[in-house]
């Protein structure tokens, strides 16, 4: 679903009710919590905090709790020494991204914002962005550097890399088309060797499969961004990435080759017709590959 007016562009990506991308015309100050005035209440409001210079740099002042990891520069209103140990799992997100699509992910820097709770993330955003709906997670990108917005929840890790993947491809030149950019999404946001036994896709998958159901790429590839993604969307998405990133070295390398041209604007085209020549062959490797316990 996209949005616009003379000021913005939104552009829509509802996955589970969880997660949006803001494409923004100019560049939005970091904001950060500040106090009311003096003969105002003490309780804590979100506000711009400071100025974003002609040069779209983006300074930041204010937040209680601060910290770096690589490229991503944590900024919170919660304590994060605690979760210091889960910060290495998005340490190498990028070199994941790198080594296993075998693209080239730039170094940019990312802001990733925690706030307390998802009221509070919801009056930060409308600070931003006053007719954006509620999300769980956000990725915004502007002029400056990639923002990430969620709240301290128990699932806040794979939502950040969830949206972390959207800013490390859209920093790095990608115009994914919608399933790939969520499949890819969906696919890195779990951790470790994990990704291809998604918590909450594989089962649900698996259940498909047992009863004929395969994820319809064809389907998938008409999407054209204005249409709003379904779970069903989404879950089918990351089936079809995690199936070519692991089912074989020809599905791994055909895949890699499509994202390739993607990034040197040698155009992808339509994947399904890149397996067209062995259809039956890659269907069949899709229904072996969930089939397999």
């Amino acid at each position: 679903m996209i949005f616009s007016n003379k000021a913005y562009q939104i552009t829509s990506s509802h996955r589970f009710g969880f997660t949006v991308l803001f494409v923004v015309a100019w560049t939005t100050a970091l904001l950060c919590p500040v106090r009311e005035a003096s003969g105002q209440s003490d309780k804590t409001k979100t506000a711009s905090a400071t100025a974003v210079n002609s040069k779209d740099r983006i300074r930041v002042s204010g937040w209680p709790f601060q910290s770096q990891v690589n490229q991503f520069h944590i900024y919170s209103v919660v304590p994060i020494d605690g979760v210091s140990e889960q910060f290495n799992s998005l340490r190498g997100l990028p070199q994941e991204l790198a080594d296993t699509l075998q693209i080239t992910i730039t170094r940019e820097p990312i802001h990733v914002v925690i706030v307390e709770n998802r009221k509070a993330l919801d009056e930060y955003v409308k600070g931003i962005l006053p007719t954006a709906p509620s999300r769980q997670a956000l990725y915004i990108r502007h002029r400056g550097p990639g923002l990430v917005l969620t709240y301290s929840h128990p699932g806040w890790l794979h939502d950040v890399r969830h949206e972390c993947t959207h800013a490390l491809l859209d920093a790095s030149g990608m115009t994914l088309p919608q399933w790939v950019d969520e499949g890819l999404a969906e696919y890195f946001e779990t951790p470790g060797e994990l990704k291809r036994m998604h918590p909450t896709h594989l089962a649900a998958i698996r259940a498909q499969v047992r009863y004929g159901q395969l994820a319809d790429l064809e389907r998938l590839e008409r999407m054209d961004g204005l249409t709003e993604m379904t779970a069903k969307d989404y879950r089918e998405a990351w089936c079809v990435t995690a199936y070519l990133l692991n089912a074989s070295e020809h599905t791994r390398s055909a895949y890699q080759a499509f994202l390739g041209d993607n990034q040197n604007k040698r155009g992808g085209g339509f994947l399904s017709h890149r397996l067209a020549i062995n259809a039956s062959t890659w269907r069949d490797g899709l229904l072996q590959f969930y089939n397999n316990p």
